[in-house]
């Protein structure tokens, strides 16, 4: 090409910046010839570079503009959250995982502008975070919640590509830890050694209900309904950023009401008697705002590691081996109902999962107001008893 000759339209080249001046920086720039304006983008190496002006190139060709500016990953996280987000009519327990990946998102990759963002970036900061113990199911929501951002912002012409819908998770990414039922003589031997325990009525309400953890924790008083021996799962517990709060269940289909068996109101009576002993130790430092039924030692909600290591203590007395987490108490409830032979909705209500039937989950409830598959349940372990 002569001197003073303009490149025609999607003619590119790549070069090494400072290279003509013997003044290297280290950086690649890929330059492409846009109606006769140059448009560059700048990257760690050559491949990159040739990579990043193929992109432009394709976009050209395809009559996609190619984004100006310095437009980084963290401003399109920042502007989606702000103005996508909240129009989603999304349950709190989602918006807390997009939020919890956006800063994982921002610490990784946030400062780099989206119109040099390669698949390669964000592959190698997933990698970065599987190496350090993230596992893949982790991974995927990072990688959903940067795809969700990047197509919106793509619809709204601020970026010309998605590349995070074609981003590979790491290989050896940790698999999550799978879940584990007790069997009838194994749920007993528990129910034995977490016998006057500081949590025996928590261990037992999620045994026999299926509560989750986070539900049991967030009980209130208020849901305790003794006379007529119904437990109301309205509130979970949370915990973000350290800080423990009492909030919304999962999802809107996790509100429910569930028929106790005696076992556990007598329990739940016991640690009534055991709280108002800590209240009154407590003196002017107790502070339980929520009325919570699972408190520590001065009303605030329990804390997670606290709760955990009672539980292995509990495992470890029962004498039933490693690996159990306090979630698999509410497998263990599921697997005991379903081999009593109760039919899987009225287990799936117990649970409150979402049913797969329209009609059946949305008037289900209203037919019959409580849930009774713990009453069995009941039976079941008490059944060396009789």
């Amino acid at each position: 090409m002569s001197a003073g000759k303009k490149r025609g339209n999607n003619e590119g080249s790549v070069y090494q910046e400072g290279a003509r001046s013997g003044n290297t920086t280290g950086r690649w720039i890929a330059q492409v010839s846009v109606n006769g304006t140059k448009r560059r983008a700048v990257a760690s190496t050559e491949a990159k570079a040739k990579q990043r002006l193929r992109q432009m190139q394709s976009q050209i060709e395809h009559g996609t503009r190619i984004t100006d500016g310095n437009l980084t990953v963290q401003q399109v996280l920042d502007q989606w959250t702000a103005k996508a987000l909240p129009n989603r009519n999304l349950q709190q327990p989602t918006l807390e995982v997009h939020r919890w990946a956006r800063e994982i998102l921002i610490e990784e990759v946030g400062g780099l502008r989206v119109r040099n963002l390669m698949p390669d970036d964000v592959e190698e900061a997933f990698q970065r975070r599987a190496d350090a113990g993230l596992s893949r199911n982790s991974l995927i929501k990072l990688r959903s919640t940067l795809s969700q951002a990047l197509a919106w912002a793509q619809r709204r012409g601020l970026v010309a590509s998605n590349v995070a819908a074609i981003v590979e998770l790491p290989a050896d990414a940790r698999s999550p830890q799978p879940g584990r039922s007790m069997t009838a003589d194994q749920a007993r031997s528990f129910l034995h050694a977490a016998r006057g325990t500081w949590l025996e009525a928590m261990w037992m309400t999620m045994l026999y209900l299926g509560l989750r953890p986070g539900e049991a924790a967030a009980l209130s008083w208020d849901d305790i309904d003794v006379d007529h021996c119904i437990i109301h799962v309205r509130r979970a517990r949370k915990r973000n950023r350290g800080t423990i709060t009492i909030g919304t269940t999962k999802t809107t289909g996790s509100v429910r009401s569930l028929n106790a068996p005696a076992t556990v109101i007598d329990a739940l009576e016991r640690r009534r008697l055991d709280q108002q002993a800590e209240m009154e130790l407590a003196a002017n430092l107790w502070n339980n705002s929520e009325n919570l039924v699972f408190t520590n030692a001065v009303g605030s909600p329990t804390d997670p590691p606290k709760v955990r290591a009672e539980f292995n203590q509990i495992i470890d007395a029962a004498g039933l081996g490693d690996g159990w987490t306090p979630n698999m108490l509410r497998h263990s409830a599921a697997s005991l109902m379903s081999d009593a032979g109760i039919p899987l909705e009225r287990i799936a209500d117990q649970l409150g999962h979402k049913d797969t039937r329209m009609l059946a989950n949305h008037y289900r409830h209203q037919i019959r107001p409580t849930i009774d598959a713990a009453l069995i349940l009941d039976d079941i372990l008490n059944q060396h008893e009789a």
